[in-house]
């Protein structure tokens, strides 16, 4: 099939990361997201020279981030390459998915021109290049980023490997937000997902849904710049056809089960809260951290918490004030800092040791803060999805109901009264007991897709 004919519009762009060892390409600072998972994502910021064409256009020679010409990035291009690369990882954060600044052509030894290094993310299987800037005027004018459909899981060849996503038609180098989703909808299509759009029964009214013009939440499928949170979802893509956003990555070869992230999801398995010390009564924020996917990895439903898996942390305290809070997102830029673009409304409870609900607080708010004073005991922490999010229905309330998923990482900070050490060790409830894992992140057909960037 050819890229021509199978060239779809799409608004949103995936970045562009190119860790550059020869040429005059900068080297981008190393982050990886998800170190040995089985997909990869390399999101070139140092700039390529693409050799040849590509799709129906020719690209050229793409700057790096910034239009910075020498070896290294400055410090706030460095800060600014991290806040994007940061936003991405989280959006793949649920899946066996590595979103990385690192180029795997340089450990491959394949790094000794940007050609070489094409042909290499070409013929590595579950390896897609994305690459963040911007190309000449003429290739695919007016579109926010191009991709092709389906060329994630299996080799590709003619650059298929490769997909693109434009900073200067989406708000220049600092529209973190804009590039950020542009580039998870960009990498989406390489997963195989089409968009998301608007439908009246079988009749399209939008190709690109923007859930009503919300300003809250809207598809990463769909257009998501004017909305805070840009989310997967479950909606029609024609007129017949249903997508399931996150079914149909995870359905990738290879691509395995929703990410596990170690922490309890039942009071029985409960991870021991870690503080910062033996002695500390301040919690740990770099151990108590998970993440929040659907409860079924073949038939993941968005609206309903039962349908999403739950954290659960046991502590025992002597008596005394406590506040626990539940930051919804990850801490990649700054840690005890949750990041922007948190795609997680998260819940948070407080339950006594039978169970039974002692404080809640589920708000608007994606965050949730508990402040209370506790009895001498032991008590459960538990995280858990605000239970997804219905769309906003059309102008007439006759749109078709599309739903939202609600997953994502998240991180506790605050602080409990604790026992003494001599009864913390009675109570065997001592942190160094207890293990704590943390999580880690890791093509086909022949479609392109390529959108408007005044669309999106």
């Amino acid at each position: 099939m050819s890229p021509r004919r199978t060239l779809l519009a799409i608004v949103l762009g995936l970045g562009f990361v190119h860790a550059a060892w020869t040429q005059s390409h900068p080297l981008a600072p190393a982050f990886n997201s998800r170190p040995g998972a089985a997909y990869t994502l390399y999101v070139n910021f140092s700039g390529f020279d693409y050799p040849g064409t590509w799709g129906s256009g020719t690209p050229g020679n793409i700057p790096a981030y910034n239009n910075q010409t020498g070896s290294t990035f400055t410090a706030a291009e460095q800060a600014n390459i991290k806040n994007i690369w940061a936003r991405i990882a989280e959006a793949y954060a649920p899946f066996n998915v590595n979103v990385t600044t690192v180029d795997p052509a340089v450990a491959a030894g394949q790094a000794g021109s940007d050609a070489q290094r094409l042909a290499y993310y070409d013929a590595t299987p579950r390896l897609m290049h994305t690459i963040i800037g911007n190309p000449n005027s003429s290739f695919y004018s007016g579109a926010g980023g191009v991709s092709f459909v389906n060329v994630w899981a299996t080799a590709q060849t003619q650059g298929r490997a490769t997909n693109w996503v434009f900073p200067g038609r989406l708000g220049g180098y600092t529209a973190f937000h804009n590039i950020f989703t542009a580039s998870a909808h960009e990498v989406g299509h390489a997963a195989g997902l089409s968009h998301q759009g608007d439908y009246i029964g079988t009749t399209r009214v939008n190709e690109y849904s923007r859930n009503n013009n919300s300003s809250v939440i809207a598809p990463t499928m769909g257009v998501a710049y004017s909305a805070a949170r840009s989310v997967w979802r479950l909606g029609k893509v024609s007129g017949s056809t249903t997508q399931n956003d996150p079914l149909r990555i995870r359905q990738n070869s290879g691509m395995g089960n929703f990410i596990n992230d170690g922490i309890g999801r039942t009071l029985a398995t409960a991870t021991a809260l870690p503080f910062q010390s033996a002695t500390s009564h301040i919690i740990d924020f770099t151990l108590a951290r998970g993440i929040i996917v659907p409860v079924s990895n073949t038939n993941p439903q968005p609206i309903g918490v039962d349908n999403y898996t739950r954290g659960f942390f046991v502590f025992d305290t002597s008596g005394g004030p406590a506040s626990i809070r539940v930051n919804a997102g990850g801490q990649w830029i700054t840690p005890g800092v949750p990041d922007p673009d948190a795609s997680l409304d998260a819940t948070l409870r407080i339950l006594d040791i039978n169970g039974n609900q002692v404080a809640i607080s589920d708000t608007p708010s994606l965050s949730e803060t508990i402040n209370i004073t506790l009895a001498a005991g032991r008590y459960y922490i538990e995280v858990s999805s605000a239970g997804g999010k219905n769309a906003s229905l059309g102008p007439n309330g006759d749109w078709d109901p599309a739903y939202f998923y609600d997953m994502g990482s998240y991180f506790l900070t605050g602080f409990v009264t604790i026992p003494e050490p001599s009864t913390m060790a009675l109570i065997g409830l001592g942190v160094a007991g207890y293990g704590f894992h943390y999580y880690r992140r890791r093509k086909l057909g022949q479609n392109v897709s390529s959108e408007s960037a005044s669309t999106m």
